[in-house]
Formats: C-alpha cells, structure tokens, sequence
C-alpha cells in the first residue's frame, strides 16, 4: 500500500515568520548588530547597550538619534516596512546599514520587544510592546505617552523564549556576551564621531569610547596599548582610472607595523561602505603579506574600511549581511597588497625584536622604558641609574586589582581649568608676550618675597618690535669643562622616582595662579605641584643641554632696548626694592650700576651672543642695548614684566670670577625669567592672562615635562601628595 500523496498548502504566516526571524536572529550579537546600525542611521552620538545573561534576558540600546514618529509606532515591526528606499534600483545607491524592514519584525517574533522613542517635536515620549510582529493592544490602547529624552530606547527581554532549540544551540552567557562585545568593539572603531557604552547589568562598563576620540584612541581603548602604540596609517592613492576601471574609490585604515608581535589571533576589521563585513580572499591575501615580515606564529592587527562604487556591490546576498559581493574583486585586492607591501617595507629597516622572555609587572616595564629613555637624553653623561636586575613574580600578583587599587585616568578628559566658569571678556588685542606694561603689575620672583612695581615711564609694545626665529642654530659638540661638569651634577642630584612620577603623570589643572600651584595625578594619587620652581628646573635643563645652541627672540626696534635705562627706572628708583634687597643681602646700597654694566653687558658681549644667543649692541658703551634674547622653547615667550628684575640679577647675583659659576648662574636667572608669571586677582585682563598661562602650561610646558624632564632632588619639597585613592576608601569604609 503506497503513502498517499500530500499536498501543496501555504505555510502558516507564524511559521514563515519564525523561519525569517531564524535566518535573520542567529544569536544575540545578530540582534544587537541590527538594532546598533539603526541607532546610527538615526544619527545617533551616543549610544548605551546593556546586556543581560549574554543577551538572553535582557538586551537593551539607548540612542539620543532623531527617533521615530509617533504615527510609524503601529507598522513598526511589520515585516519589510522601512524608512531606507521605496524602489528596488534604491539598492544599487544604499548607504544605510538597515533597509529590508526585517529586523525588528524578526525580534518581535522571538522576544517581548519594548520600545520607548521621542522625537524632537514631541511633547514627550511614546512607549510600546510588540509581539509576533503585532502592537499590543492596538492602535487606541498601544502607545502609551511616558517620560523620555530625544532618542530611542529597545528593549528585548526573553530572546528565543518560543523557539526552545536555538536557545539550547547557544554558548553560555559569557561567550555571547564575549559576542556581543566583538560587534560593539568593532562599530566603535568604525563609527567617528559617536560615542559607545557597553555593560552587564549592574555591573561596570566593559567599553566606554567617547564620541570625540580619535580613532587610535578608540583602539587603544578597546585592544589596548600595545597595539595602539605600533599601528600606522593606511590611505591608499587611488588613480581615477583604477576608480573608473575596477570601482574602488578609497581605502583608508590602521594597520601594525613590522615590529608588533602578538601571538594571538586578532580578527580583522573589515568595513566596505562602511558595512561589517568578513572577506575572506583579502583577509588571506594580507595574512601571506605579513607572514615575510613577522616571526613565525605572529599575527597582524587590521582595520581597512573600502568605499567602492555602489553599484559595484550587491549588499543583499545574506541574511545577517556579513558578506557583500564586489565586481574586480582580485584587481582591489592585488592593488590593497602592493600598497599594503609598499608600506611595510618602507618600516622594515627598523625592524624591533623583543628580548625579555618572562614579563614582570607593569611598573618594572614602565621604569626599563623610562631608563632607556633617560640614557638617550640629551643630558646623559654616564649611566644615570643602574638597572635593577629582574625578579619573576608569582601569579599571585597578577590577580585582578580591588577597586581602589584600580587608575582611573583618560588622557581625553577634559581638565580642571573647564569646570571653572569664566566671566565672558573682551580678549585683549595685545600679544602674549606683551612687555612691560602699566605700574601696577608685579615684578615676578621664585627666590624672593619683594617683587617692585613696574614704572610707566617705560612702556614698549612687544607685538611692534618682537620677532622669533624658527631655525635655531646647528647643535655643537659641547668642548667646555664647566658646562659638562654642570650636567654631570645634574645626572648625580637626580631622582627616579619624581622623574618616573613626571613622565606618567596626567594633568588636572591650574589650582592658583598667584601662588603657582597645579595638580597633576599618578597612579591612584594626586600631588599639588610648584609649576613655578618646575618650570624653573625645566628651562635649567633647556639651557643646559641646548648651551650655545639657543634659537633667538630678536627685537627689531632699530634701538634696541635700553638695558641701563631699564634697570635704573625699574631697580634703582624703586625705593621699596632697594631697602628689602640691602636688608636680605646686609649691604649699605646696590651695586654701582655704570661699572656692573660695563663688566657684566660691554665686556662680555661676545660672551653673551655666542653663548646665550643675547645681542647687545655696544656702540655706546655707557648706554648698551639689547637686542635679542634666548629662545628655549618654540612658540613660548617669557613675560617681558621681569626683564628688569633678571638684567639686575645678572649683575648682583652672579659671580663673575668663575666660569662655571658664572653660566651656571646666568642659566639660573634665565630659567627664572622664562618661568610663567603669577597674576594677582587685580591686574588687568585678568582673566585673559589666566586663560593664557593656562594654555601654555597644558599643552607645550607640561607635555615637555612629560617627555624628557629629569627631576632632581631639589623638587621633592614642591611636590606634595594630597589625596590617595586607597586612603579615600578606607575614610569611607569607616563612615
């Protein structure tokens, strides 16, 4: 007896639903994709994901995009209902990530689906529940008005709830999570201009990626340093006739250089306007270029993204869109090698091989980094520390760190000068280095406590008569004793700690201004610094190592400045100032000025350009001027208020009857006059000078510290501790 035939009969529109959710809705990384691409065509700058037991309980984004209209709410998770085209030939020019209208439909069928969105014209936010692709509870019943911010929040609770074996089929909830974070890493280093979080429920961000970082710091963020630091550019020349022959319009991306070596397989990134996508023949293809260029067993780090015409790409051949079909195939691909091979080439010649088989804690690598650095400076004479030999650890110090032994420290954040508010001012037209103005602003002094007040007889416009160079002159071999022996000093007094503290320190900000006092942080710490005797040891050092090497601040008044004319109104007139200095010094008057300037300005004058780069003019030998000054940092000026004070302290303080004393302690007064001045509450333009000075110390002088700053023992008393993050927790344990 034969089975009887069955017959052809329409499947159930559930069923076919569920089909389509199951080719679309692989896993909760798949669901997550889809609702991320959608955040992002919404125009989206932040985005939040949450996730719960691996995305099976719960899997929730939030967006501040445009959000979606109150009146789209009821066809929302129809099947094939979309904003992205209306016509099939709107395919052929797609540059959304979503466009089939499937997504949603396909989570509605397999999970409660929550959505809570607001639009910029609304009055407030509208929430919903879907089910089976259907609102629930109507039209009339299902749209619910709520509190809620302009964006749009999904929900998905209970993914796979119906459909018991694709639930049995995943990984635990660890792995999918692992997953999901795969995905979320990947569009955050993509993606420019938005920001990403993801978490557990609960629990910290595993990602937090600001929407204004760079997409090196997004790397950095995600895998960590040791790539971020050996990556280099990829930006492909492409010839119009390769453009118009074989389609492919630009390739852009980050790579790793020849010296990375990393024995764990890392995926690479591959976008193709800007979809993710996997594309095997390329990712071969760069897998045999690297294999000539890293140890065996090295994997390379990659991120391309490939813009081709898009006509040339059909973006609808599978249903999760992970792969995309490209005319000239081979041709892109054979032109992205050569590039590629081209490139590396170009590095291999300073190929790095690591030496150390075992790696000891973090700390112990820092300071090996920091010693070689220290023995490439310029200052360096004999080796200025010894090498701690090495000690393996046990595992026991590889254990996660408590919280409070945790840094928390992002190099983007902004510093304590935005938090504080600023009176809205007219900026003052006059330059940053602007000399010697009215006679209520004070002479600056690190070693002194009198600072005399400027008279304004004597006023000069320095955006009139400064010009700086930007060559400086060609570094010499330095041939004189006293000079090296001065460097030498410097190498013995120094200290490894406050150097290590300085070159991984991160800048908070300003604290005052008139006291001269800033807050950096290290480690879990946070130090209250001197910047005034820091930057005085900084340009010390400048001075040092560029010794007759300086750059000069030329002043192109025709005359010059007036050095004896200067010191006599701004020093010797100054009743005030004269009785404090002979009562520090216990002497009955100062110095006899004609007689100082002779042996100090017109005797030494070759003495002082050679060395100093300093011009004076000595044509009239009772009257010399000067005409140029040192110039010890690019784009830094000193302030011209204490030119005065530091031309009368090369005559009475310095000893002129020792060589090495004597540029030691011209390189001394120097370093005081270029180091930032304090302002008081009640100068002019105060807030502008603040903002200035501010500026200048975040990004050239603290920056400078940061990379090759010696510190020395003389610091240790301008360096204090004033806060420390386990001490903090243990106040608050005992509240």
């Amino acid at each position: 007896m034969t089975e009887e035939r069955k017959r052809i009969l329409p499947l159930d529109k559930n069923v076919v639903n569920l089909i389509a959710a199951g080719e679309i809705i692989i896993a909760p990384s798949n669901a997550l994709k889809e609702l991320l691409e959608n955040s992002i065509d919404a125009s989206a700058t932040q985005i939040e994901i949450i996730i719960k037991d691996g995305g099976m309980k719960l899997l929730q984004i939030t967006d501040n995009g445009k959000g979606i209209y109150k009146e789209d709410l009821p066809i929302l998770c129809e099947r094939f209902t979309t904003s992205k085209l209306i016509e099939f030939n709107d395919l052929q020019n797609i540059s959304t990530y979503g466009f089939r209208g499937e997504a949603l439909a396909s989570i509605s069928h397999v999970s409660q689906l929550n959505i809570i969105t607001k639009t910029d014209n609304d009055q407030c936010a509208w929430k919903s529940t879907y089910k089976n692709g259907d609102l629930i509870g109507g039209i009339e019943n299902g749209i619910k008005p709520v509190a809620g911010k302009t964006g749009t929040i999904i929900s998905v609770e209970d993914l796979f709830y119906n459909v018991p074996s694709r639930l049995r089929a995943l990984k635990n909830s660890n792995e999918e999570y692992s997953s999901i974070l795969d995905v979320v890493s990947k569009y955050s280093i993509h993606v420019e201009n938005v920001g990403f979080n993801c978490q557990r429920q609960g629990k910290s961000l595993d990602i937090m990626i600001r929407k204004n970082s760079n997409r090196k710091d997004r790397i950095r963020s995600i895998y960590g340093s040791n790539i971020a630091n050996n990556l280099i550019s990829v930006n492909i020349e492409i010839e119009e006739n390769f453009i118009k022959d074989f389609g492919l319009i630009k390739c852009t991306g980050m790579i790793s250089n020849t010296s990375f070596e990393n024995k764990k397989l890392i995926q690479p990134i591959f976008f193709i306007n800007h979809r993710l996508i996997i594309c095997d023949p390329l990712r071969r293809a760069i897998n045999s270029l690297y294999s000539t260029y890293l140890p065996k067993g090295h994997k390379p780090f990659v991120y391309l993204s490939l813009e081709i015409k898009p006509q040339n790409v059909d973006v609808n051949v599978h249903p999760t869109k992970r792969e995309v079909r490209f005319l000239n195939e081979d041709e892109i691909i054979d032109k992205i090698i050569i590039s590629i091979d081209k490139l590396l080439s170009e590095l291999d010649s300073s190929r790095k091989f690591l030496t150390q088989q075992i790696l000891t804690n973090t700390r112990k690598i820092e300071d090996d980094v920091e010693e070689r650095r220290n023995k490439r400076s310029k200052l360096t004479l004999t080796e200025p520390i010894i090498k701690e030999k090495s000690k393996i650890l046990p595992l026991s110090h590889f254990k996660k760190p408590y919280e409070h032994e945790m840094v928390r420290t992002d190099y983007n954040q902004t510093t304590l000068n935005n938090f504080v508010s600023q009176k809205s001012t007219q900026r003052s037209n006059t330059s940053s280095s602007s000399i010697i103005q009215d006679s209520q602003t004070k002479i600056d002094n690190i070693l002194e406590s009198s600072e005399p007040s400027l008279n304004n007889e004597f006023e000069i416009d320095s955006s009139t008569i400064l010009e700086t160079t930007i060559v400086k002159k060609v570094k010499k071999p330095m041939t004189l004793l006293s000079i090296r022996s001065l460097r030498q000093e410097l190498q013995e007094h120094g200290n490894r700690e406050l150097t290590q503290l300085f070159s991984q320190h991160t800048y908070v900000g300003i604290v005052d201004y008139e006291k001269r006092l800033c807050c950096i942080q290290h480690d879990v710490r946070l130090y209250l610094v001197d910047y005034a005797s820091l930057c005085a040891d900084l340009f010390y050092h400048i001075g040092l190592a560029d010794f007759s090497s300086f750059g000069k601040i030329e002043i192109i008044n025709e005359n010059g400045i007036d050095i004896k004319n200067l010191i006599k109104i701004e020093i010797y007139e100054n009743k005030e100032f004269v009785e404090n200095y002979c009562k520090q010094n216990n002497v009955k008057e100062l110095p006899n000025l004609n007689e100082s300037l002779q042996t100090c300005f017109v005797d030494m004058y070759e003495m002082w350009e050679e060395y100093f780069s300093i011009e004076i003019d000595i044509t009239d030998q009772f009257n010399p001027k000067l005409k140029s000054l040192p110039l010890l940092v690019k784009r830094y000026i000193p302030s011209w208020n204490k030119l005065s004070l530091f031309l009368f302290r090369v005559i009475s303080k310095v000893n002129w009857n020792d060589e090495k004393e004597c540029l030691g302690g011209i390189l001394r007064q120097l370093a005081l006059f270029y180091v930032p001045e304090c302002i008081y509450d009640d100068v002019d333009n105060v807030e502008d000078r603040q903002k200035q000075i501010a500026d200048c110390l975040e990004n050239l002088l603290m920056p400078i510290v940061k990379r090759k700053f010696l510190a020395t023992d003389n610091l240790i008393r301008d360096v204090i501790e004033i806060a420390s993050l386990p001490r903090l927790y243990r106040v608050f344990e005992r509240c």
